[in-house]
């Protein structure tokens, strides 16, 4: 690997993991002021620690793009500052041997983002929604009350126990609507598809002899229809997968799928931000000088440029829900805008 690309690979990364870890730090503390106000009223100290942390996969996954981009323009002001951006022009040195290792900090910083967003942020926000919902907002979930819940020929009727886990009764009617069996589990939780039933009864009419009860320790019942079908899953608690196979459902249905389809174009759209956000950093802050009104005006700019991609997205994201435009061209807008913003304007400085 040659020199100049681990001198600038290792400057760009060290500056956006201290870009990152700065975002983190006023996060937490304006989070942490913001939170306050409940403790005492449903939140706690270790709730609300507990919040924080959680928050963090989502704000990496969220923001990153915007932390390539402020970290690869504070170490491009660094270089021209110090005229180091002359010396490698005057080596002989095109723009590519400036923009290849950058691009590669931002493969890594897109390719972590990825991961961050596809396994890790959807178990983080599940919790996330319950603390802020019970504990902050104080609000009853689906779960916590009685449920029933309908699967061909069979009812059920869930009361939550703790966590996941709910005393149940099955009725089983037949096709005109008779009576035909109950069940009645102490303790039952639902996993792959399937319940899993403890300290079971069954109770069947008999023409001989009433009520005919069966007792059993444990019983596994099949069905596609679980505690959380109580309410619509949300996007922000999905897979890649899931999201491509519930969007394929609620398609054949006639359903709309907007706010599922945004945010399966957003798991591929916001990695690759970070590819073009240093194409625009390279744009705004090479400089072969070291005129401070010229650096100034590039750490400005991306600065500015780094809130706007974040606004223009949530604005995308509330517009996509709402059917006002088309959830893919929403996820992908800010990415093209700026990719293509940065590509003229360092193509215009290049002198092409």
């Amino acid at each position: 690997m040659p020199v100049i690309f681990r001198w600038i690979f290792s400057g760009c990364m060290s500056r956006s993991l201290v870009t990152m870890l700065a975002l983190l730090a006023i996060y937490a503390i304006i989070e942490s002021f913001d939170k306050a106000r409940y403790l005492g009223q449903g939140l706690t100290p270790g709730l609300m620690t507990e919040y924080l942390l959680l928050k963090i996969p989502f704000m990496i996954s969220e923001f990153m793009p915007v932390i390539v981009l402020i970290g690869a323009s504070i170490y491009l002001i660094e270089l021209s500052r110090n005229h180091e951006v002359v010396a490698v022009r005057a080596a002989g040195l095109g723009i590519n041997k400036l923009l290849m290792p950058l691009l590669a900090v931002a493969f890594l910083a897109s390719s972590f983002s990825f991961v961050v967003g596809e396994w890790v942020t959807p178990i983080t926000n599940k919790r996330l929604d319950v603390i802020e919902n019970i504990h902050i907002k104080q609000l009853k979930s689906a779960s916590q009350g009685v449920q029933w819940l309908k699967d061909g020929h069979r009812f059920f009727r869930l009361t939550p126990l703790r966590e996941n886990t709910f005393a149940m009764i099955i009725l089983e009617t037949g096709s005109r609507g008779e009576w035909l069996k109950r069940i009645d589990a102490a303790s039952a939780t639902y996993a792959n598809r399937q319940w899993q039933l403890s300290d079971v009864v069954i109770a069947e009419p008999s023409p001989d002899q009433g009520m005919v009860q069966e007792k059993m320790e444990t019983m596994t019942i099949n069905s596609a229809i679980g505690p959380e079908t109580a309410e619509l899953p949300k996007p922000r608690h999905m897979h890649f997968g899931e999201l491509y196979h519930y969007i394929s459902d609620l398609e054949h249905a006639g359903l709309s799928t907007g706010s599922y389809t945004y945010a399966l174009h957003r798991k591929l759209a916001a990695p690759l931000a970070c590819m073009l956000m240093v194409i625009l950093a390279a744009a705004l802050c090479l400089h072969t000088g070291s005129r401070n009104s010229k650096m100034s005006w590039g750490i400005v700019s991306a600065l500015s440029l780094g809130l706007l991609f974040y606004m223009i997205g949530n604005a995308g994201n509330l517009l996509a829900s709402n059917e006002q435009i088309p959830p893919a061209y929403a996820a992908w807008l800010p990415s093209l805008v700026f990719g293509g913003l940065g590509m003229f304007l360092l193509l215009k400085r290049e002198g092409h």
